[in-house]
């Protein structure tokens, strides 16, 4: 193949990009981001109907972004039940395509037909290997090549200068019932209940539509809780109410693993994160993070019963290094290896 002789150029496929609120968008804004700062040149191609009406549109969007690559994200809220990022290896014409499968293990066998198209594309990427297994047991015959490429954190690091608050603890994530928010409000009755009055305990987030009622009823317990709410702030605001924690509590029902955005945001703003462990748990996070199977357990983690000083000190050592996994150049330029490779 000759050398090409202008920069590499991809289209960047995602439902849904901010300001909307959907973790594969913020994930995918992010991606461009550091593609271009790698002198990489990135067309965000977005549609405001994915419904088949918008086919004409995608095919025309993809036609003139004349890109060497074309990159869908899957899924992401926009697209709703939308076939045509599947259909994108079609009306791409003879450009590659390649796709990242988000949290394929999620989805039930009847959504099956919206992924066999990917089988077809020239690379997939995963996050996970327990993602790269599932979608080869669905589809043994399928064609291109698999990578895992880590996430990045879409919350940057603080670049404020501040100490942060012995014990202090932080939640970080969507409002949304069934995702380790009720844990956290457990073990902020536990903190208030034992006249732990002066530990800094903090939630930061943002609503969900929809989910209103639930909304409601968090802010209701963290004015009772003397929890400190920080609702919908951009991210270097993020970045920086972390910054002054000293734990991060983020009790995941099914288990820390790679995929979680939110445990990355907090592990690269410094806070030690207490979790629990599941099966698809990697060594590397349990010897760098503290499990705490209950609010219980995490209440005598941030009260210093269960944790000593000097293993408080190890563990922060070794989740700092573990922070560079999550760093977005190295990720940028594992893509730009894998697209350098569809080209050949």
């Amino acid at each position: 193949m000759s050398k090409r002789i202008h920069p590499l150029k991809v289209a960047m496929i995602c439902g849904t990009w901010p300001p909307a609120r959907c973790g594969v968008g913020d994930y995918s804004d992010q991606l461009c981001n550091a593609l271009s700062a790698a002198d990489v040149v990135v067309e965000k191609i977005q549609l405001d109907n994915w419904g088949l009406k918008g086919l004409p549109a995608y095919r025309a969007a993809l036609h003139d972004s004349d890109a060497d690559i074309v990159h869908v994200q899957y899924p992401s809220v926009g697209y709703g039940r939308s076939y045509l990022p599947s259909m994108t290896r079609w009306l791409a014409g003879k450009r590659p395509c390649a796709v990242t499968l988000h949290e394929y293990e999620i989805f039930r066998s009847y959504r099956r037909p919206w992924f066999s198209p990917f089988s077809s594309f020239g690379a997939r990427l995963f996050s996970r290997d327990a993602e790269r297994a599932a979608f080869q047991c669905s589809f043994p015959s399928k064609r291109g090549f698999d990578e895992l490429v880590p996430i990045g954190s879409n919350i940057p690091v603080s670049t404020k200068a501040s100490d942060r608050a012995p014990g202090s603890v932080a939640f970080f994530g969507l409002f949304w019932p069934g995702k380790g928010i009720e844990a956290f409000l457990e073990l902020a009755q536990m903190v208030r209940s034992r006249k732990d009055d002066q530990r800094i305990l903090s939630i930061i987030g943002a609503p969900v539509a929809g989910q209103e009622a639930f909304r409601d009823e968090i802010r209701t317990a963290a004015g009772r809780l003397n929890i400190k709410l920080h609702e919908n702030l951009n991210a270097a605001d993020v970045a920086d109410v972390l910054a002054v924690h000293d734990f991060s509590y983020l009790p995941f029902p099914d288990g820390a693993d790679e995929r979680r955005g939110s445990l990355a945001a907090t592990l690269v703003n410094g806070c030690l994160p207490i979790t629990r462990f599941g099966d698809a748990t990697p060594d590397w996070m349990k010897s760098a993070f503290v499990e705490a199977k209950t609010p219980e357990e995490a209440y005598a983690i941030v009260a210093g019963d269960k944790l000593d000083e000097a293993t408080k000190r190890d563990l922060r050592t070794a989740s700092a290094a573990l922070s560079q996994r999550y760093d977005w150049s190295g990720i940028a330029a594992k893509h730009i290896e894998i697209y350098e490779k569809l080209l050949k």
